[in-house]
């Protein structure tokens, strides 16, 4: 839906295929009219029923009708005003470009998937008059529409379902094995990596992998090196102790820098009680100071 189509548009396009109900036919990228308009998605309910339960969205497929087109909104690009304004034309004209395929406006809905309800959601909604009806755990039906709209929030209803890898597509981060193994998967397919790379939000996606991997075997990838480059140099020694930090340096290189009176401050006792006084009175007092203090002079 819309002129943007992201790397998350593709994975969660391998996501309804392969985990949701057998009862429908997933598409993607579907052209609407003769214009270049296309929708996310397009579901088809097809002729022979399953009984096989879905992996995914578990509630939604009973929710629909024949068809649905469906507009999915990802975290790098969320919501924005007008959009659910652009989902209904779309229902408008997949409904008269088609009254072969779809006798009744019942025949067809509206699916919104977003990772959570937004200001500019709501905004929309009453600015078009529509009402919400909660189905719960995440689940919404909007009224007064021409056709049925169905919301899903992606992560209530992850929670609610407990569904590891929907939760990659929203907020959440995946907590089992299989849903990191799944995600490297399709990012390890050559096709489908060759699809995903060019787009907007692959970045995104790839560190959502990363961060399903504990941090030793992402830097096992590289050499100490490299993880070092990648640093400031005050952020390599934040949290080490000043013995640690110039550990290993020549005392030439440990008071490089450092004004004169600084480098004197740092001699043991023992070499500043050899100090003769007219020296110390060509110190600055504050420096003078601290040196009687330390050799009772």
């Amino acid at each position: 839906m819309g002129t943007t189509r992201t790397a998350w548009h593709v994975l969660l396009v391998a996501l309804l295929s392969q985990r949701g109900s057998r009862r429908f036919e997933v598409r993607s990228e579907v052209p609407l009219s003769a214009e270049p308009l296309r929708a996310d998605y397009l579901l088809l309910r097809k002729s022979a029923e399953s009984s096989e339960p879905a992996g995914t969205l578990r509630r939604l497929w009973d929710l629909l009708p024949s068809e649905a087109i469906v507009e999915f909104k990802s975290i790098g690009r969320p919501y924005r005003r007008r959009n659910l304004d652009r989902l209904l034309s779309y229902l408008h004209l997949y409904f008269a470009d088609n009254p072969e395929r779809i006798e009744q406006r019942s025949d067809l809905c509206g699916v919104l998937l977003v990772p959570s309800r937004t200001r500019s959601l709501d905004a929309d909604v009453a600015a078009l008059g529509l009402e919400w009806d909660d189905l719960g755990d995440g689940y919404w039906r909007l009224r007064g529409a021409a056709f049925a709209l169905v919301v899903a929030e992606i992560d209530p209803v992850a929670e609610a379902e407990d569904d590891d890898l929907l939760r990659l597509f929203g907020h959440g981060e995946a907590r089992t094995r299989e849903a990191r193994r799944w995600l490297a998967q399709q990012l390890g397919a050559e096709e489908m990596a060759m699809e995903m790379q060019d787009l907007e939000g692959f970045d995104e996606v790839v560190r959502k992998l990363l961060a399903t991997l504990p941090p030793e075997q992402v830097l096992a990838a590289y050499a100490p090196e490299q993880v070092l480059a990648a640093y400031a140099p005050e952020q390599r020694v934040a949290g080490l102790p000043p013995e640690q930090r110039v550990a290993g340096l020549p005392p030439e290189q440990r008071v490089a820098g450092l004004p004169p009176e600084q480098v004197l401050l740092a001699l043991p006792d023992d070499a500043l009680r050899a100090l003769s006084d007219a020296y110390l009175e060509t110190l600055s007092a504050e420096t003078r100071a601290v040196i009687r203090a330390r050799i009772g002079r």
